[in-house]
């Protein structure tokens, strides 16, 4: 596992945004997006880790959790022997999707992908969040366990999460995630899922009727333990969430695009 996260560190230390992951970080990673050994690919050259292909398989769909190739070892064609090697196995062990993200601005990797045969889903904003100060509380937030409200948070989301926030992937850690919530007659009104290992907010949604009531600004002054949130791969096409972004101050980061393709 330290290889793999040293070589993903090293594959990406020359990006728009560098990855350094230790490795509780990087542990948190492998198991919340669901690191598949037996599916992944690695090229070694000289004994050396040179390129990594990082994938999770979950039923029929399966996941690029992390691809890349060390600087010295580029232009090669490592991440094409590895794609298709990959590719070939998944769809004969029964996979019948595949899908991953990649970074606005590395045109390189997304031609890559679309030689492959993916296609555009989504567009994805990210973006880095100041955590609100401690305000005179008009709702009692309440600390719950993620799965206490796994069943419950779809309904009142607007768009589905990508692979690595999902229920799935907060399923596989959730003893890692603080989450906080906000209840009334109706039930749950409002909450957030917070990993704190690596800054993440990887879900917070308000129910339709309790919109524009404070409550999204309660929850993320609920976490006062951390100084700023990440917010990675929030649909573009969400102008309310953007809406809701841009209310609270939160920077746009390099976003990313969601690529699928059938197997």
């Amino acid at each position: 596992m330290d290889a793999l996260r040293v070589a993903m560190n090293q594959s990406f230390s020359d990006y728009a945004l560098p990855i350094n992951l230790t490795a509780e970080a990087f542990d948190v990673m492998m198991r919340q997006r669901g690191l598949d050994r037996t599916a992944s690919r690695v090229a070694i050259i000289d004994g050396e880790m040179a390129a990594i292909w990082l994938v999770s398989v979950r039923g029929a769909a399966a996941y690029l959790i992390s691809s890349g190739t060390r600087p010295a070892y580029r232009r090669r064609g490592l991440s094409r022997a590895l794609a298709l090697d990959c590719l070939a196995a998944l769809k004969s062990s029964g996979a019948t999707s595949f899908q991953t993200e990649v970074l606005i601005d590395n045109t390189q990797a997304h031609n890559l992908y679309l030689s492959l045969g993916m296609t555009t889903a989504r567009v994805l904003d990210c973006y880095s969040l100041s955590v609100p100060k401690s305000a005179v509380r008009r709702y009692e937030v309440s600390e719950v366990s993620w799965p206490s409200v796994a069943q419950t948070a779809p309904s009142l989301q607007d768009f589905p999460p990508s692979w690595q926030n999902d229920s799935a992937s907060l399923n596989a850690i959730a003893d890692d995630v603080q989450c906080h919530a906000v209840f009334d007659d109706a039930g749950m009104a409002g909450y957030a899922a917070v990993i704190p290992t690596t800054g993440t907010l990887a879900q917070i949604a308000v129910r339709q009727d309790r919109r524009r009531m404070g409550i999204a600004g309660a929850l993320l002054s609920s976490y006062q333990d951390l100084q700023s949130l990440r917010v990675i791969n929030a649909d573009n096409a969400s102008g309310t969430f953007r809406a809701f972004m841009t209310s609270f101050g939160a920077e746009p980061t390099l976003g990313q695009y969601e690529l699928k393709m059938s197997l």
